[in-house]
């Protein structure tokens, strides 16, 4: 699995890079100097850095970063790491590794908001009058920009002379960008990619509709020529004097339609992340070296969303999974294994009629019932229930060779291992299909005790299995934690047993889809004891809650 570093990434800025990564199989680690950063709870991994002020220590942390995570890629996010990181680019490419950041004389001038805005006016871009408040002549209000802020942070409105006046005591007026203030205008955020050798991705415009904080909370997605235009000017412009990873830049439309370049950011913008939710991933243009999608036109809406990890009584000293759905997509299972049977119906059925079976099986895949998959499938085709019996030999014989693990459980394990906390399997369904699985599943991903409960004959929630499970871990069971996918399986068997808690992850297309209030009102107890989560990224913090 490739593996990326992704630097300052704790903030909104890193979020695009990250999600863009996951959305490509890419392992990502966080590398912030604040720890509690919240993409941590999103990320494989997460690296404490110091400040990026302490160039040496800085540099130092990050090579020994890089090799103990075995990153490929290491990619920027703010204003305060792309200076050292472009700095640091010609050291890290001679390790192999790539990394996406601007030249340091690139960088050098676009975090200087005046600088930026004078050459792209020398190039030929089409940009605000660059004034000064004490220059006679001008036309009021202005806006003031500080020359070396970012995150729309620090701006100053000046509506007069006289206001100036007032306020000049408080602001130095050569630090700060100072324009016309427009009164009407629509704002354009455009985001798009340089690869190291110069390509450049299409551009991906949208419209912010609105913002909270400084942060786009709504925007339209939309291709619009002439802002794509002159954001490819703009694109070309930088490609010509060093530009290389992730870019936002930005501009205001008038109501007469002209249009001003306002902002120009060598990295993923505070809401870039929208371009990937309209299906359009920069980042998986920067190093997959395939051409991107063009997004999807349409309207992304922002909201904040909340996690709660409880804290349990006592110690966790081990964790116990579940397999199917909480470590494997069973249902890409399934399909390989449909698909190893179909292939040996090819020769003794005829297409049209393979094609119905194979379309009503995926369905029953996908939607259940699973243990009427075969039956079922048979009928709504039209095919005799003499057909079963030998379908279900083909069934059981299949091996699909590979199986499709979750990424956020893979990363919990390896986080629960690096603590050298003991971790165990506890699963339902035929013990000979669990072992084929098991027997696939990556290297690393190994287990100090596994339980088949059929082995056992005590399908959860049977307390049995999770006792034993406890018993061969030579742990008592409540220093255990459960991670499965069904609280009527998983948590109350858990809780029976006597475990400390259980976590419940929701997986999208899995085929369980529990009421958590039917559950706690039938179990009212494990409401403090069980965690429902749409992802186990972070959940190893609940160890050190507890």
């Amino acid at each position: 699995m490739n593996t990326a570093m992704v630097v300052g990434g704790g903030g909104f800025q890193g979020l695009p890079v990250l999600r863009g990564l996951h959305a490509i199989g890419w392992r990502v680690v966080i590398a912030d100097s604040v720890s509690e950063s919240l993409n941590r709870f999103e990320a494989d991994a997460f690296h404490l850095m110091p400040l990026v002020k302490s160039q040496e220590a800085f540099r130092a942390e990050l090579i020994s970063a890089a090799k103990q995570h075995e990153i490929r890629g290491v990619f920027p996010t703010t204003m305060f790491d792309l200076p050292a990181l472009a700095a640091l680019r010609p050291e890290l490419e001679g390790m192999g590794l790539a990394v996406f950041v601007s030249t340091p004389e690139l960088v050098d001038l676009l975090s200087d908001k005046a600088r930026t805005m004078s050459a792209a006016a020398a190039a030929g871009l089409p940009v605000l009058p660059i004034v000064g408040p004490d220059q006679d002549g001008i036309s009021w209000p202005l806006i003031g920009k500080p020359r070396h802020g970012w995150g729309g942070l620090g701006i100053v409105a000046v509506s007069s002379w006289e206001e100036w006046q007032r306020k000049r005591r408080e602001v130095s007026p050569d630090a700060y960008l100072w324009q016309p203030l427009l009164a009407e205008f629509v704002e354009w955020s455009v985001d798009f990619a340089v690869r190291p050798d110069g390509h450049c991705s299409p551009m991906v415009c949208r419209r912010r509709l609105r913002a909270s904080g400084g942060f786009a909370v709504v925007s339209e997605m939309v291709h619009d020529a002439a802002v794509s235009g002159l954001a490819g000017d703009a694109a070309t412009w930088l490609r010509s004097i060093g530009a290389c990873g992730l870019f936002n830049i930005q501009f205001l439309q008038e109501p007469n339609g002209a249009l001003w370049l306002n902002d120009i950011n060598p990295r993923p913008g505070t809401s870039s992340v929208c371009a990937l939710s309209a299906g359009a991933n920069l980042v998986a243009f920067l190093v997959s070296g395939a051409e991107m999608s063009a997004p999807v036109p349409g309207l992304v809406v922002r909201t904040l969303a909340e996690r709660f990890l409880p804290r349990l009584n006592g110690q966790i000293e081990g964790v116990v999974f579940d397999l199917d759905e909480t470590l494997i997509c069973q249902k890409s299972w399934m399909r390989a294994k449909l698909g190893c049977v179909l292939a040996n119906l090819q020769e003794s059925m005829e297409p049209e009629i393979l094609a119905r079976l194979r379309l009503e099986a995926l369905r029953i895949v996908d939607e259940g019932p699973w243990p009427q998959l075969i039956d079922l499938a048979l009928a709504r085709t039209g095919l005799g229930a003499d057909h079963a019996r030998g379908l279900i030999e083909l069934w059981r014989g299949a091996d699909p060779g590979a199986v499709v693990v979750h990424q956020d459980a893979l990363a919990l394990m390896r986080a629960v291992k690096a603590r050298d906390i003991p971790v165990a399997l506890l699963s339902d369904n035929p013990a000979a299909s669990q072992r084929q699985k098991i027997a696939r599943l990556p290297v690393g991903m190994t287990f100090d005790a596994v339980v088949l409960t059929d082995t056992l004959s005590a399908p959860k929630p049977d307390a049995r299995g999770f006792v034993e499970v406890a018993e061969r871990l030579h742990l008592s069971a409540e220093k255990l934690l459960m991670v499965g996918d069904s609280p009527w399986r998983d948590a109350l068997g858990a809780l029976r047993a006597g475990y400390a808690g259980a976590v419940i992850v929701k997986r999208d297309g899995g085929m369980s889809n529990p009421l958590r209030e039917l559950f706690e009102e039938e179990f009212p107890d494990s409401k403090g004891r069980t965690a429902w989560l749409d992802s186990l990224y972070g959940v190893d913090r609940i160890l050190e809650l507890s």
